[in-house]
């Protein structure tokens, strides 16, 4: 294109008079205000859906995951959040279809001495809306928790919150330490 422009430019400095005259005549830079490229609305992001918004985790908060080691094929499952900021903070989360329409915590189980995920199944299922809130005090934690059934085996068991916490409220995802548990 840069060897082209000196040709292209040649070409018009040698029309006639007349066919000079017919070129529409070019404004100086800066003396029209700027035509945007698009003139169709900005794409903005759907906000209702919780994976297309920006996701982060929170300062001065942590998740202790607590399970006893050696448990029955049916046992329960604890998330703390431990609050290390100087005002409370809340914490809320809705049920999830890919955690079969539990709130928190979020987990995911594999079997040890393999990669085979045996919770979650990857079946959906269409879940109510309802919420679960927690308040930890400043210095304080808020504790969720929830069942799970297993065939008897050796686990590791993933363990987060995923949900909404702090004023205002933000997405935020806090993991814990995995835990090895054994099913009796």
């Amino acid at each position: 294109m840069n060897k082209l422009l000196p040709l292209l430019l040649l070409g018009l400095l040698s029309l006639p008079a007349a066919a000079q005259s017919t070129l529409p005549e070019i404004p100086p830079v800066g003396s029209q205000p700027a035509v945007p490229l698009s003139t169709s609305a900005p794409t903005l992001p759907d906000t209702n859906n919780m994976a297309a918004r920006a996701v982060r985790s929170m300062e001065g908060v942590s998740a202790i995951l607590q399970i006893p080691r050696t448990v029955g094929t049916e046992f329960s499952i604890s998330l703390t959040l431990k609050n290390g900021q100087l005002s409370p903070m809340n914490f809320s989360a809705g049920r999830d279809s890919d955690q079969n329409c539990a709130a928190v915590p979020s987990i995911r189980v594999l079997q040890v001495g393999t990669r085979e995920v045996v919770y979650p199944t990857g079946d959906k299922r269409i879940c109510t809306q309802e919420m679960v809130e927690r308040t930890a005090a400043a210095g304080g934690s808020a504790t969720f928790e929830r069942t799970l059934k297993l065939p008897a085996g050796e686990y590791m068991v993933e363990g987060w919150f995923q949900g909404f916490a702090g004023e205002p409220e933000q997405t935020a995802k806090i993991s814990a330490q995995p835990v090895r548990i054994s099913v009796k």
